[in-house]
């Protein structure tokens, strides 16, 4: 067991080099995450307590602080309520990984790892209709340079439904091309799992890789930038916000839409749900862990039938509904009486 008295600033560096990247086994993002949400919280409780962040203790670290700097989040910084609870997930890994090491303070610790999630208004999850994929695709300009390695990169984000960071790490080894053709995405957790890929899509796979002379090359980035590093997060979303703008004058309905790299993962996961594909699949298609997240496209194309329902009539002329109540009044007085 470690000495309770150690400085804060030793166990900070303990959090991140050992705790998070040695014994949690985290990827290098939610470290990154987890270093901004803990380096923020240090900036305002040092702010509070007037003093530099380098003079702070354990002492420092209370409850209370932990509220100001969740209020101060919305607040002042204006940030989203998803964004308030994702830093509370660092902050109670943070006061978790204090409790075992500073025993004595662990009462006060656990009062901020106590602190509850704010239930978050949930948005509509946006998608594309088939006639949008074509018309964006349809507007990439294949012949200048980079054209052909953007018409892949976005029909792979459709083919697979897979994140981001997923298709930014991909190796041309992760592919298999030979049929039946397959890819090999690496996801949250680590976990891997293989996505079968249409033959059109591996079709363009390899054309795209003879054409730039790597298609032997098992550890190349499938996908690189200018430099020939494999591309970031940040270029495939300005590949797809662009793309997506210059399809507008094609199909109109794109202006409608803010659309981004995930969208082509809900995309991927309505239209094999529309298709008759069962959810179980799905789940396994999107490397979903919980089955309750893959749900959420179920209760989407329930709304949109219901829609579509009530701007229906059926075909012989269903009667209002006080004609209804009208007809069946002896069912409704029998149920007034229970």
């Amino acid at each position: 067991m470690r000495r309770p008295d150690r400085a804060l600033m030793a166990l900070v560096q303990d959090f991140f080099r050992d705790h998070l990247a040695n014994q949690k086994g985290v990827s290098p993002h939610t470290v990154i995450a987890y270093r901004d949400a803990i380096k923020l919280f240090l900036h305002t409780v040092a702010r509070h307590a007037r003093k530099p962040v380098s003079r702070l203790g354990l002492d420092d670290l209370t409850a209370h602080s932990a509220l100001t700097f969740l209020n101060e989040l919305e607040a002042v910084r204006k940030n989203s309520t998803v964004t308030r609870n994702l830093r509370l997930a660092a902050l109670r890994t943070f006061f978790m990984y204090l409790c075992a090491e500073d025993p004595l303070r662990a009462g006060e610790y656990q009062r901020v790892i106590a602190i509850p999630l704010k239930r978050a208004t949930r948005s509509v999850m946006g998608y594309l209709e088939v006639k949008e994929i074509k018309a964006i695709l349809a507007s990439v300009n294949r012949k200048r340079p980079g054209g052909e390695r953007d018409y892949v990169l976005l029909t792979l984000l459709y083919n697979t439904g897979g994140r981001v960071q997923e298709i930014c790490d991909l190796t041309v080894g992760a592919v298999r091309l030979d049929p039946p053709a397959i890819v090999t995405l690496r996801g949250k957790g680590k976990k891997t799992r293989l996505v079968p890929l249409w033959e059109q899509t591996a079709d363009l796979v390899r054309d795209f890789l003879t054409k730039k002379g790597r298609i032997d090359d098992s550890k190349a980035p499938l996908f690189a930038n200018a430099k020939g590093e494999a591309i970031g997060r940040f270029g495939v979303r300005y590949i797809v916000r662009r793309t997506a703008h210059d399809a507008r004058g094609r199909c109109p309905s794109l202006a409608k839409k803010k659309i981004g790299p995930h969208t082509y993962r809900h995309t991927c996961a309505m239209h094999m749900l529309q298709s008759g594909i069962e959810l179980s699949v799905i789940r396994s298609w999107l490397g979903h862990v919980n089955l309750a997240t893959t749900n959420a496209y179920v209760e989407i194309d329930l709304e949109m039938k219901r829609k579509a329902l009530a701007k229906c009539r059926a075909p012989n002329g269903v009667a209002e509904l006080p004609q209804i109540l009208k007809k069946h009044r002896d069912v409704i007085d029998w149920l007034d009486t229970l």
